[in-house]
């Protein structure tokens, strides 16, 4: 089914994933910034650098062994909320693993738009790019993104500066079509138009071709959002591209993620295991 299934009958339910799990989203997000707070300390390098004038115009770096890929993180919240600072202990997950890390802020609707945002993050990308050169870091590119920054990620596979750097797309429970969003509450803040969204519609504006993409999504979640990604990947499959799609047990939006990160859960074991991968793959 696609999305236009579920307009006369649970789109809340469905394309909303703090509707989707219910009493349990609140405490999952709790967890993440307690968590976060707990483990900022685990994180090296440097947090909070600019590349722009807005204060959420923002990247963290964390440097990771020799041979490693570097990871950029985009954070998810419906391109209006939540802050890379709640993925602190995703991050330190991840680091665990030897991966280099970049974790990305940037401005929130309604002060800006999708568009606008967009924008931001391929100035940043350039940025984060021009750094990582700087400290002689010229190894391959992993874009990870959760939610709408799935979605965003997906977008950025473009940005020039990643021609021969960039090895694959982690999209971790992804919206790729916006178009849904204009049936949605949230769009009192995300302010999309329907060009808007089309414009920036990942099925019919593909992302970079060639490279690997690993597409996950919670078992538990609702099914019209499980076929978001389920469609994505199977674009890209159609299209030619290595795709590896991987469904999460029963867990929904939020917990999918912790366990992801986490090398000890057996579903982040096989993401830690195809990102080690990307160290031999750029395009």
């Amino acid at each position: 089914m696609t999305w236009t299934d579920w307009r006369d009958h649970g789109m809340e339910a469905q394309f909303n994933p703090r509707v989707a799990a219910g009493a349990e989203t609140e405490p999952a997000l709790e967890f993440w910034m307690t968590q976060s707070v707990a483990r900022k300390a685990e994180l090296g390098g440097c947090f909070d650098v600019a590349y722009g004038p807005h204060d959420l115009m923002r990247f963290d770096l964390h440097p990771g062994e020799t041979g490693r890929p570097v990871i950029i993180n985009i954070h998810g919240g419906y391109w209006r909320a939540l802050d890379k600072a709640v993925m602190y202990h995703h991050m330190a997950d991840l680091a665990k693993g030897g991966f280099g890390l970049v974790n990305m802020n940037y401005p929130l609707c309604p002060e800006v738009t999708l568009t606008d945002i967009l924008q931001h993050l391929d100035l940043g990308l350039g940025y984060v790019l021009a750094r990582l050169d700087d400290d002689g870091n010229t190894g391959p590119v992993v874009l990870m993104g959760h939610s709408a920054g799935a979605h965003m990620a997906m977008h950025l596979t473009h940005h020039v500066g990643l021609n021969g750097r960039l090895a694959g797309v982690a999209a971790l429970s992804g919206i790729y079509e916006p178009e849904l969003v204009l049936d949605l509450a949230v769009n009192a803040d995300v302010r999309l138009s329907a060009d808007e969204a089309a414009r920036w519609n990942c099925l019919r504006h593909m992302p970079r071709a060639g490279i690997d993409y690993y597409i996950a999504v919670g078992g538990g979640e609702p099914s019209g959002w499980i076929d978001q990604s389920w469609m994505m990947a199977d674009a890209l499959r159609q299209r030619g591209d290595r795709v590896r799609f991987h469904g999460c047990g029963r867990l929904h939006h939020f917990n999918m993620v912790d366990c992801l990160c986490d090398a000890n859960h057996g579903d982040g074991a096989q993401l830690h295991h195809w990102l080690a991968g990307m160290a031999s793959q750029r395009r």
